[in-house]
């Protein structure tokens, strides 16, 4: 069978061979949706697929985007590469997905892999709040975007979710209830969406006179709560879990140790990832939207890619609080 390029695709469709190269790179400007629709049959009909390495000869793109998730076990890392994914492909870009590991060497290593396959653009989610760890992408001359997680100071354009404003008003509605809490967290000054929701239940309780406990743990390890929960168990506390991973792990815990809430315990947490209302009585949470966030991303990402110039500012996705039956 003869080999089918741009021109094959252009004959068949009955339209010009530049006018399928500005298909194949999602330049729509005054083309039709009928014109469309022609040249996508027929690169269907014929199962095409543009030879990239030989158009990024030509345009120095390589359509390529690298992706670097803090923990990609973590459900939130795959809801944020489906929603960069979703964008990307329509401008008919791969990525290419990195894992940190939650450490920074491994990141550093990941992002030069990525630099070295002359990746178009990276989305970040960065293990340092330190700028200077990431210059060297800068002067790569690479676009980035970072997400979930901000830089001190700011120095690319970012994209997160209302972490604080989420907690102050899930916050809210536990210490109308309860005067002890224990705020339950990975180390807090590795991230800062952990400290802006940490600082979003002292200050809420501040109000309401109650008093608030950092609890920190590494992983999910269970024993720094157990010890809380020895010396509290008798005032009632709330629980409020970072993150859904370690929320999962406390209603483990509980389960396991025979502990009713809200009866003995009251329990909350950030990240609701579709599963919250179905545990128990439901469990009130903050549903942040990972799959918003990285087509959020992406967008600006492809804008600076195309050569736009963004400000480095903290784009925040706004998520939903769901107040269910665990207070």
């Amino acid at each position: 069978m003869p080999k089918v390029t741009i021109s094959t695709i252009a004959d068949a469709a009955g339209v010009s061979k530049a006018t399928v190269s500005r298909y194949l790179n999602g330049h729509f400007e005054r083309m039709s949706s009928e014109t469309k629709q022609k040249i996508a049959a027929v690169i269907k009909q014929f199962d095409y697929y543009p030879n990239r390495q030989a158009s990024s000869l030509k345009s120095s793109r390589t359509h390529l985007i690298g992706v670097v998730a803090a923990d990609i076990s973590n459900i939130y890392s795959t809801l944020l590469i489906k929603g960069i994914n979703e964008v990307a492909r329509t401008d008919h870009n791969q990525i290419m997905i990195g894992d940190a590991g939650d450490r920074l060497e491994q990141e550093r290593e990941v992002l030069q892999l990525l630099l070295s396959q002359n990746v178009d653009g990276i989305i970040l989610q960065p293990q340092s709040a330190d700028p200077t760890a990431y210059q060297f992408i800068t002067a790569a001359n690479t676009p980035m975007v970072m997400v979930d997680r901000l830089t001190q100071p700011l120095s690319w354009p970012t994209v997160t979710s209302t972490d604080y404003r989420s907690s102050f008003e899930l916050a809210q509605h536990v210490v109308a209830k309860y005067n002890e809490i224990a705020v339950f967290s990975n180390p807090i000054q590795l991230a800062s969406p952990r400290s802006l929701r940490y600082q979003a239940f002292v200050d809420a309780a501040a109000e309401k006179g109650a008093h608030v406990t950092l609890v920190e743990t590494t992983g999910t390890r269970m024993a720094p709560l157990a010890d809380y929960w020895r010396t509290h168990k008798e005032q009632h506390p709330a629980i409020f879990s970072t993150n859904g991973r370690l929320l999962m792990a406390v209603l483990q815990w509980l389960q396991d140790n025979a502990i009713q809430y809200p009866k003995q315990v009251g329990i909350c947490g950030y990240d609701d990832w579709d599963w919250a209302s179905l545990a128990g009585p439901g469990i009130s949470s903050v549903a942040q939207h990972p799959t918003a966030i990285g087509a959020v991303a992406m967008h600006q990402l492809m804008a600076q890619i195309d050569g736009e110039t963004l400000p480095a500012l903290d784009q925040q996705v706004p998520a939903t609080v769901n107040i269910r039956h665990s207070l």
